[in-house]
């Protein structure tokens, strides 16, 4: 019997990037648990059928989700036939970013009992022992409740490890891990790669103003690291026991001490690990990035890295998004990037507030400028918690607010301010794709002499429906 069931939802209007690696935040959990003597499982919506979670709930005291914006009409729905019409005596947590910054909206629905505020490890092992024992579990450090009164009760942020090493490693053995393929597949023949996630520090310091990490939300603005020691152990354990040859270092800033980075790599070399790493989510300290330190990097396995480019204005990312890096300094570290040979991608955004059309065009441009093998442009999408969800609501029109419509991939334009206009958006976000894409000198020289192009044809093809048409 599974005591205690963890539940990634599946939205139920976005795919796009949703359904490709582990959720690392369960899987940690359900370690945590499995080490106190839980008996735990987990589901994920996105690659796993009803009928298997049908069999894990029947006999669940606690059911945890990992609630994104996207998935929180999804997540409710479910946790209303999950009390409804199958375990109606289990009591049901929502935790997440999204819950982490809107614990009232979430606690006051009649099917979630709980909600977490924070990093969950120490809360569900707290919670899971103490269900019954209201008079300690109601005063849980992290625990957003529902009172007997419907009030709703508040103990502010939960307790995080200090100690990342101390961390069990995610269980991967709860999910179907085979079915786990790259963040970003189309850079390569996905079919010949085993791919492991991993997430060696936690914490941002920097203050970007569309950024969920930036806005305090899930893991805090401490910076808190994995021991370099620590990662390649993890690194080793995914290829023993796992048969893993690729990891996702899926980091919000892996990079900010470029020393512990450098470590890990030296690490990597020193073990003779035959193991190739990318870092997906795009490398956000662009001021950090040398040459040598790219060369490094790629002795020890990394073929594939984005960077967070996110605008060519500088005054969009001086006064607007608060970046703290300049456009002169994405583009040496994409340069450096390209010269070794990397496979280079990079992050674009259309819809800062404020922005104007000739500023969009400036990072058309400035995109097209940079030796880039892929670009991936983007709606700004506004999340509750961040200074510009707040700022919307100050200064701005709504546009959309249908939480199932929130990712930034889902070619919708949220919100107007300022000069900022939806039909300006959409224009230069579609010009974004054909412009870059659709240049002569990159489709022979990135596309058509690459293998990997007609491997991922189908896939291709899909997406440049999504996003050019």
């Amino acid at each position: 019997m599974s005591r205690v069931v963890l539940i990634y939802p599946q939205p139920n209007r976005i795919t796009f990037d949703t359904a490709h690696s582990i959720n690392l935040g369960l899987a940690y959990m359900a370690a945590c648990l499995e080490r106190r003597g839980h008996s735990v499982a987990m589901h994920d919506c996105n690659l796993e059928s009803f009928e298997l979670l049908l069999e894990k709930l029947r006999d669940a005291e606690l059911v945890g989700f990992y609630v994104i914006t996207a998935a929180v009409k999804a997540s409710v729905a479910l946790a209303e036939r999950i009390k409804n019409d199958i375990n109606s005596e289990c009591k049901i947590i929502f935790g997440g970013p999204h819950p982490t910054s809107r614990p009232d909206e979430l606690a006051d629905w009649p099917c979630v009992d709980f909600v977490a505020v924070g990093e969950g490890e120490e809360l569900l092992c707290d919670l899971i022992e103490n269900l019954d024992n209201a008079p300690v579990r109601d005063r849980l450090q992290g625990l957003a409740y529902r009172r007997n009164d419907g009030t709703i009760g508040h103990n502010g942020k939960a307790r995080f490890p200090e100690d990342l090493d101390a961390l069990p490693f995610p269980a991967y053995h709860l999910i179907p891990h085979q079915r786990i393929g790259p963040t970003r597949p189309t850079w390569v023949n996905a079919r010949k790669l085993v791919c492991g996630s991993m997430m060696t520090s936690r914490g941002c310091p920097y203050r970007c103003t569309f950024c969920t990490s930036a806005a305090d939300q899930p893991f805090g603005k401490k910076f808190r690291v994995m021991s370099p020691e620590r990662v390649v152990d993890e690194i080793e354990w995914l290829m023993r026991d796992y048969g893993v040859n690729f990891v996702e270092f899926q980091d919000d800033v892996f990079n900010l001490i470029t020393s512990r980075a450098e470590d890990i790599c030296r690490l990597i070399l020193k073990r003779k690990l035959n193991i190739r790493w990318s870092i997906p989510n795009g490398i956000s300290r662009v001021e950090n990035i040398t040459e040598d330190f790219l060369r490094l990097c790629q002795k020890s396995g990394c073929v594939d890295a984005w960077f967070a480019a996110e605008s060519g204005s500088e005054r969009i990312r001086n006064e607007v998004i608060q970046k703290q890096n300049t456009i002169e300094q994405v583009r040496r570290a994409i340069e450096a990037s390209n010269r070794l040979g990397i496979q280079t991608g990079a992050f674009f955004m259309f819809g800062s507030a404020d922005e104007t059309l000739e500023e969009m065009q400036q990072t058309i441009d400035f995109a097209k400028s940079l030796p880039l093998d892929r670009a991936q442009f983007t709606i700004t999408t506004p999340f509750p918690g961040t200074s510009l969800w707040d700022r919307i609501d100050r200064e701005g029109q709504w546009l959309v607010q249908d939480y199932d419509q929130f990712g930034p991939y889902e070619n919708v334009v949220y919100y107007e301010i300022g000069r900022l206009r939806k039909e300006n958006v959409l224009k230069m976000y579609k010009k974004a794709f054909r412009s870059f894409y659709l240049r002569p000198s990159y489709l022979l020289r990135k596309a058509a002499l690459r293998r990997e192009t007609y491997t991922n044809l189908p896939m291709l093809m899909r997406q440049a429906v999504q996003f050019m048409t």
